[in-house]
C-alpha cells in the first residue's frame, strides 16, 4: 500500500475518532443518560437509593443551569473574547481582510459541508481572517477541536453577547465584511452598528426560510426580520433566481443579486477516472430526510426502472423503508470517499420533493455530480434547469424516461470543465471579498 493511501486512512480514522469522542461526550452528559445512571445505581445500592431524591435535585439544578449561556465572567467567554482579539491583532499586522460569518450552522469540522462552511474554507484559502459563528444546541457543548490558521469559531450564544465588541474591535485599515447567513431574530438590530464601524454587511439568502418554517424546520423565522435585513444590508446575495425575485419583492430599492453555490477547484482526486459499470448504476448522495427527499416518488422510480441499480448514500433516512430489490441504501460516507462510488455510476439524481421549498434551492451536490462527469436527472428545481447535462422533470414517468435517455448521453468533458471553472468556491470567495467597500 502506498504511503499516501496509508496517510489518508490514518487521517480518516483520526477524524472518525474525533466525531466518536464528540458523540460519547454528548451521551455521557445527556440528561437521559445521567438520570438513568442515577436510577440504576439506586437499584443496586440501598445507600444510593436513600440519596436518590438529593442526587436527582442536584441533577435537575445542573440541567437548568445548562440552559443559560456562559456569562462574561466565565472561562469560555473570556477564552473566545481573547481569541477574537488575537485574530484582530493578527489581521492588523498582516493587513488581511476580516470576515465575520454569522452562519446558523454547525461548526467547521475539517470536512466539506454546507454553504457557510465552504465559503469560510475558501475565504481562508484567499488569505482572509474569519470569525465563524456557529449554532450549538446546548450551552455546555465543548468548543470544536478543529483549528485552522486565521480562523476563530465561536458558538452563537457567545457571539450574540459579543456583537458590540466584534463590531468595534480595532482592525486598523483592514477591510471588513459581515455576512448574515440566516435571518435570526435580533441580528437585524445590529446591522447599522456594524456599518457605522466600517463593515460591509451582506445578507446571504441561502434558503427559503419561510418555506422551511412551514414544515417545522425553522421555527424561529420571522418575515419582518428578513425584510429588515434586505432593506438595511449593503446588499443581499441569493443562492437561486427564485430567491432573487422574492428578496427584490421585499425591498425593491435594495441591491439583490444571484450568487449560486459552487464546488472546490480541487474537489476531484488528480487520478479520478469514471468507469461506469453494467448494468447501469444510478446514484445519489446527501440528506435523506423525507422533508426533502421524496421517498414515495423515488421508490416508484426504482420500481419503474428495474434495469438499473440504485445506490443511495446519506443519513437521516426514515425508519422502516420498504425498498425495491434494485435499491441499496449505503448509509453515510465520508465526502472524500464519494468518488469511489461515483466512478461506477452512469447517472446521478436529485429526487427532492417539488414545491416552493425546492424552488429556492441550488443544491451543492449538483456541482459535485457534474465534477464527476455525471449527467443529472432531477425533479423540478428552477435554478438548475439550464445547467449542463441536467434534466429536470415534473413526474415519475418523465423521471424514468429521462434516466433512460441520460444513460446514452455522451458528455463533453470540456463543457463540464468550463462550467466547473466558472463555479468554484474560490471564485465565490473572491466575489465576496470584492464586495468590501463596494
Amino acid at each position: 500500500m502506498k504511503q499516501d493511501d496509508i496517510n489518508d486512512r490514518l487521517e480518516r480514522a483520526e477524524r472518525e475518532l474525533y466525531f466518536l469522542r464528540q458523540e460519547h461526550h454528548q451521551v455521557l452528559h445527556s440528561a437521559s443518560y445521567r438520570l438513568a445512571k442515577l436510577l440504576v445505581n439506586a437499584k443496586r445500592s440501598p445507600r444510593k437509593l436513600i440519596r436518590l431524591p438529593v442526587d436527582a435535585c442536584l441533577l435537575f439544578r445542573e440541567l437548568r443551569h445548562r440552559k443559560k449561556p456562559p456569562t462574561a465572567d466565565s472561562s469560555i467567554y473570556r477564552q473566545l473574547q481573547t481569541a477574537w482579539q488575537d485574530l484582530a491583532s493578527q489581521a492588523r499586522v498582516e493587513d488581511s481582510p476580516v470576515v465575520f460569518l454569522f452562519s446558523g450552522t454547525t461548526f467547521i469540522q475539517g470536512t466539506r459541508g454546507n454553504r457557510p462552511i465552504r465559503q469560510t474554507q475558501a475565504l481562508l484559502r484567499q488569505g482572509a481572517k474569519v470569525l465563524f459563528s456557529y449554532h450549538r444546541s446546548r450551552f455546555d457543548d465543548p468548543l470544536p477541536e478543529y483549528e485552522a490558521d486565521g480562523l476563530v469559531q465561536m458558538p452563537q450564544d457567545v457571539t450574540l453577547q459579543l456583537l458590540q465588541e466584534i463590531a468595534s474591535v480595532d482592525l486598523g485599515g483592514c477591510s471588513r465584511l459581515f455576512i448574515v447567513s440566516y435571518p435570526y431574530p435580533g441580528i437585524e438590530k445590529h446591522v447599522e452598528l456594524f456599518r457605522r464601524q466600517g463593515w460591509t454587511v451582506i445578507y446571504d439568502c441561502r434558503d427559503d426560510w419561510e418555506e422551511f418554517a412551514k414544515v417545522g424546520m425553522a421555527r424561529w423565522f420571522d418575515a419582518r426580520v428578513e425584510r429588515a435585513l434586505v432593506r438595511q444590508c449593503d446588499r443581499t446575495i441569493c443562492v437561486s433566481a427564485p430567491l432573487v425575485t422574492k428578496m427584490n419583492g421585499l425591498a425593491p430599492e435594495s441591491i439583490v443579486e444571484l450568487v449560486p453555490n459552487a464546488v472546490e477547484a480541487d474537489f476531484l482526486p488528480v487520478d479520478f477516472q469514471r468507469v461506469p459499470v453494467s448494468p447501469p448504476v444510478v446514484g445519489y448522495f446527501g440528506h435523506l430526510s423525507d422533508a426533502w427527499f421524496d421517498w414515495e416518488a423515488f421508490i416508484r422510480i426504482a420500481e419503474g426502472c428495474p434495469q438499473f441499480r440504485f445506490e443511495v448514500i446519506g443519513h437521516s433516512a426514515p425508519v422502516g423503508l420498504a425498498l425495491p430489490s434494485n435499491v441499496q441504501l449505503l448509509g453515510p460516507k465520508p465526502w472524500d470517499e464519494l468518488y469511489h462510488y461515483a466512478a461506477a455510476w452512469t447517472v446521478a439524481i436529485i429526487p427532492f420533493r417539488m414545491g416552493r421549498l425546492a424552488d429556492g434551492v441550488d443544491p451543492i451536490k449538483i456541482y459535485e455530480y457534474l465534477s464527476f462527469g455525471l449527467p443529472v436527472v432531477s425533479f423540478l428545481m428552477p435554478q438548475i434547469k439550464d445547467y449542463p447535462y441536467t434534466t429536470t422533470v415534473d413526474s415519475v414517468e418523465a423521471f424514468c424516461a429521462a434516466l433512460v435517455a441520460a444513460c446514452v448521453v455522451e458528455v463533453d468533458e470540456q463543457v463540464l470543465a468550463q462550467f466547473i471553472a466558472d463555479n468554484t468556491w474560490e471564485k465565490r470567495a473572491q466575489q465576496l471579498l470584492g464586495f468590501m467597500g463596494a
